[in-house]
C-alpha cells in the first residue's frame, strides 16, 4: 500500500490505528508516572489512575511542562524505536545515544548551542 508523504510514511490505515490506540496509551503513561497524584479529577484520584477521556490532559500537559526539550526528544525517539520493533531498553539506549549524538552535531555549528535545538531535527 503507499505511504502518505503527510503522515510520516505511515499508511492511511496505520495512521488512523495510531490516532485511535494513542488516547489508550497517553492514560497509560499518565498511570505509570503516577500523574493521578496531581490530577484535578477526583475520579482519576480514587482510581490511582489516569481514567479521563483523554490521555492528553495529564500526560500532555506533563510531557511538555515537565521535560526538557532533550527529554521529550529522547522519548519521542524510543517510541519510534519501538514501534519498529525493538525492545524497551534497547529502544531507550539507542534513542538515548541517537540524541545525544545529534545534540553534538548541532552544537558543533556555531550559533546552534544549548537543548532548545535538540528534538528540530529528528
Amino acid at each position: 500500500m503507499p505511504r502518505n508523504p503527510d503522515h510520516r510514511g505511515a499508511t492511511k490505515e496505520e495512521f488512523e490505528r495510531f490516532q485511535r490506540e494513542r488516547p489508550i496509551m497517553l492514560r497509560r503513561v499518565a498511570t505509570i508516572w503516577e500523574l493521578w497524584r496531581l490530577c484535578g479529577r477526583k475520579d482519576c484520584r480514587r482510581a490511582k489512575a489516569c481514567t479521563g477521556p483523554n490521555g492528553d490532559q495529564c500526560a500532555g500537559e506533563f510531557i511538555s511542562t515537565a521535560l526538557s526539550e532533550e527529554e521529550r526528544a529522547t522519548f519521542q525517539e524510543a517510541i519510534r524505536l519501538r514501534s519498529q520493533g525493538a525492545d524497551a531498553d534497547t529502544a531507550w539506549r539507542e534513542a538515548e545515544r541517537r540524541i545525544a549524538a545529534h545534540k553534538a552535531q548541532l552544537e558543533a555549528i556555531p550559533g546552534m548551542r544549548g537543548e532548545r535545538y535538540a528534538g528540530r531535527l529528528l
